[in-house]
Parts: C-alpha cells; structure tokens; sequence
C-alpha cells in the first residue's frame, strides 16, 4: 500500500534532534512551540503541521495515528526512518511524541544528547481542557451539515478527520458528554505521563509542573540556555484555541459551501443551516 509518509520530499540534510516536548496536546505545548522558537530552536508542533505545512502534512499525520492503533487499517506502523522523512527538517517536537504512545520517545531516547520536556497537570482539569477544544472540533466533524461539507474541500476534510483520530485514540473511541468519556480520557492522560516518566531517564527529562507555573526559568537552565528579555508566551486558553480553528476553517468551509451550491440543489436551507451550526460552535 503507497503511503503519503513515502511520498513527501525527503530533507535535503535532516536536522539533528536536540529537544522532544512530550507533553500532551492542552498541557501548555502552544506557548512551549512559541518559546522554542524564540530560543532559536526549529520546533514541529500541530499548528505548524495544519498551519504552515497544511494538506500534505495533515494526511502523513492522519496516516501515522491510523497506523499506531488500528492494527486491521493495513497501514505500516512509522519506524524511525518515516519519521525522519516527515520531520527530518525540524529539530524539536512537540505534543506530536504523546499522539504516537511511546514509540517516537523511544526512537529519540537513542541519542544520548536528546533532551525532554513534560509538563504535567491536574487530570481533571486536563480532560476538561481537551473536551472544550479539541472534542468540540471532533464533536462538530460528525455533525450535519460539516459531516457532509467536509468532502467538497480536502484541507477541511483532513482537519476535521485529523481531530476526530486524535480524539477518539485519547478518549478510548468515546464521545464527547458520552459514557465513560471522561474517564477513558483521564485515564489516558495518567497513563501516559507515568510511562513517559518511566521511559525517559531522569537526567535527561525536565518535569515541569503546570500548576506551580511555567516560564523561562522553568526551561533555560534545563536546556543551557541564557533567559530571553521577552516575556514568555502567553498560554493557549480554550478561548484562543477556538479563535485560532475559527481562523484556519472559515475560508475552507466557505469554499467548501461554494462547491456544494454548484452540485446541490436548492441550497438556501443548507448554507443558512451551515451558517447557524458554524457560529454556534464557536460561542458555545
């Protein structure tokens, strides 16, 4: 089976690793993305995968959460060397380690001059974090009208699809307000920070605790590096998580509406319908 990892453009010179952020995704990774790059690093976080790299990105992300946990897809797992061919021009990850279990830490826990970051947080408050962000999205792909607008724009059916894989793998395939839901997810979270914990030597993780703050100080002596004059990025609140998907799917929705009018008719009903569910996602 032809995979879209083997398709993208190799790296010319693949960049060497120095830092993994293994923090799930609403533990404070955003702000981490926007400090690394400001202490000169080249970070890899899911905003740049939907952001900067858009359509391809998202399909090689898609395919490797298919391949980690469904074994009957017929989608080879990564190995190290898929990862390199996807990330090979970045030489820090974020979040992005946490979505693929244990395995790309693994692969990095390698190279003894790798360093790791986990930011850790009060379950509860983690789960609650995800289900107002990313399960609003995964809640919203599934529902009419975007459960049939998705397939008349690529990029908005690849996102959408995107965030319900990453989702359901966090959350056990549980639904948002559904049975088990919140547990499944916190479930999840304490698993992966205790077997992140236990994986990676403790000389070379810096274990950051959300609560008690997080800023420069928490990081630059861990990475060798001089404290920046700037402030440290503002934290991602789910506010800004939801201005920022409202930013990214407005023209692919409303594209996506435009090519569905020219093949559906009538579509006054429709767009008039789109319009409602979109603007009531994002005031929820």
């Amino acid at each position: 089976m032809s995979r879209k990892v083997d398709q993208l453009p190799m790296p010319a010179e693949a960049r060497k690793m120095k830092v993994i952020v293994a923090s799930p995704s609403r533990s404070g990774t955003l702000g981490l993305y926007r400090a690394m790059q400001i202490l000169g690093f080249k970070p890899y976080h899911l905003y740049e995968c939907v952001a900067v790299h858009g359509l391809p990105h998202m399909q090689v992300f898609n395919e490797a959460i298919v391949a980690q946990y469904n074994r009957i897809a017929g989608v080879k797992k990564f190995t190290q060397r898929d990862f390199e061919n996807w990330l090979g021009d970045y030489d820090c990850l974020i979040e992005v380690p946490s979505y693929m279990g244990m395995d790309l830490i693994q692969a990095y826990l390698k190279d003894p001059d790798v360093k790791f970051i986990l930011t850790e947080r009060d379950p509860d408050k983690w789960v609650t974090s995800v289900n107002k962000t990313a399960g609003g999205v995964a809640n919203m792909a599934q529902q009419f009208p975007f459960s049939i607008l998705k397939y008349f724009d690529a990029t908005l059916y690849e996102f959408l699809d995107l965030n319900e894989l990453v989702y359901r793998a966090l959350s056990g395939c549980t639904l948002l307000g559904g049975p088990d839901n919140r547990e499944n997810l916190r479930q999840y979270y304490i698993d992966y920070i205790k077997m992140a914990k236990e994986t990676i030597p403790s000389d070379r993780l810096c274990l950051i605790q959300l609560e008690d703050g997080l800023d420069w100080e928490s990081i630059c002596p861990f990475l060798g590096l001089p404290v920046p004059e700037e402030p440290y990025p503002d934290r991602n609140e789910p506010e800004k998580f939801q201005a920022m998907v409202q930013t990214f799917l407005q023209p692919k929705i409303m594209a996506s509406i435009m090519r569905f009018s020219a093949v559906a008719m009538p579509v006054v009903g429709i767009l008039g319908w789109a319009a409602v569910r979109y603007a009531r996602f994002f005031v929820a």
